[in-house]
């Protein structure tokens, strides 16, 4: 990553402030920026596809998109913009003609995977997409017809996550026990392994922690893996944990704590151009935060509470604005009152918009 000045001068260039929020009910899991910045996207556990037509000063919402079976965890877009893949937690896969006034299906496969299909991500060129599920498998398929083009076996556990390289000639994939895996695309050969175990422990029977989210810098030089390092189970708490590595030597170079155990996951990351580490994590009861950091450095330049389990984190093509997908205050669970028409409040997630620098001030 190409490293930028001091950290105060970061601090005062980077700060946000927020601009609206988006209000979606019941929860959002994940929510994306299209290409071309000007709509938000998000699935959620109503198994449907929300989407918003982004404003300066607020954002108005579309029709939505269903068909699908379970939560609509993963999303992803080509690079045009024309095409936006889904996939959920019954392991359907769509695709959608997304330049459409109206996005229909251009192809589903309706078990891409055995179970929960956990992420999805489009390849630089925008010819196939890659698919990680439970069923401990990582597929490869056309982004045209949504044929399967290769399959990659060897993890042994459930699989979280998978990025491609920038240049599309490798992926990597990661697991629950913090194995993360390179693999050669045209010929499915597995390169050689990322140790993430770290971010893994068993306590109490369970299974805490594993490989949870990747993301390359823009060289391709420098992997993130964020996770959690575990403290127990049960109520699981431990401290909120990404590890970067060089790419070529698959040598970990920084650790990064990102508060207390009480914060447990990183949930999302992206890499900044100028050299920092942008990432939002979710603990509990409530805990959430957006941190700003460079690896070299012994803590955040900047830090936000005030946005409860934050879930996901987009930047928008323009490099000035995020969205994060928080949920709402006292999203613990049972215990909350029926209301006067004797309904339960479920949880909502307020879809943040922030900005900074002329976007802030505007």
């Amino acid at each position: 990553m190409i490293q930028s000045n001091d950290t105060e001068t970061l601090k005062s260039r980077f700060e946000t402030h927020e601009q609206y929020v988006v209000s979606a009910e019941p929860q959002i899991v994940a929510a994306r920026f299209s290409p071309c910045g000007t709509q938000l996207v998000a699935g959620g556990f109503d198994a449907q596809v929300r989407r918003w037509s982004l404003e300066a000063d607020k954002a108005t919402e579309l029709p939505v998109m269903e068909g699908h079976d379970g939560w609509v965890h993963a999303l992803g877009f080509n690079t045009a913009g024309t095409r936006l893949f889904t996939g959920d937690s019954w392991g359907q896969l769509r695709g959608w003609a997304y330049d459409q006034p109206h996005p229909t299906p251009t192809w589903i496969q309706a078990a891409a995977h055995d179970g929960w299909l956990r992420e999805l991500h489009v390849s630089p060129d925008g010819h196939t997409l890659a698919t990680c599920g439970r069923d401990q498998v990582v597929r490869i398929w056309s982004a045209d017809d949504g044929s399967l083009q290769q399959e990659l076996v060897g993890h042994g556990q459930d699989v979280f996550c998978v990025r491609y390289h920038p240049d599309g000639r490798t992926l990597v994939t990661g697991d629950d026990r913090g194995v993360v895996k390179q693999w050669d695309v045209a010929t499915g050969e597995c390169l050689g392994e990322f140790d993430a175990s770290v971010l893994y422990l068993l306590h109490r029977l369970q299974d805490v922690g594993g490989a949870r989210v990747l993301a390359f810098d823009k060289t391709g030089q420098t992997l993130a893996c964020g996770g959690t390092t575990p403290k127990n189970g049960g109520t699981v708490q431990g401290t909120p944990t990404i590890l970067l590595f060089d790419v070529a030597t698959r040598a970990v170079t920084h650790t990064l704590k990102l508060g207390a155990p009480n914060h447990c996951l990183v949930h999302d990351i992206h890499l900044h151009d100028e050299g920092f580490v942008m990432a939002v994590t979710s603990g509990t009861p409530g805990q959430g935060q957006l941190l700003f950091q460079r690896p070299e450095d012994d803590a955040p330049f900047y830090v936000n509470t005030k946005m409860p389990n934050c879930h996901s984190l987009s930047v928008h093509p323009d490099g000035t604005r995020l969205a994060v997908v928080a949920t709402n205050r006292g999203s613990n669970g049972n215990g909350r009152r029926l209301d006067k028409e004797g309904r339960y409040a479920g949880n909502t997630s307020p879809i943040h918009l922030l900005a900074w620098g002329a976007q802030a001030d505007a």
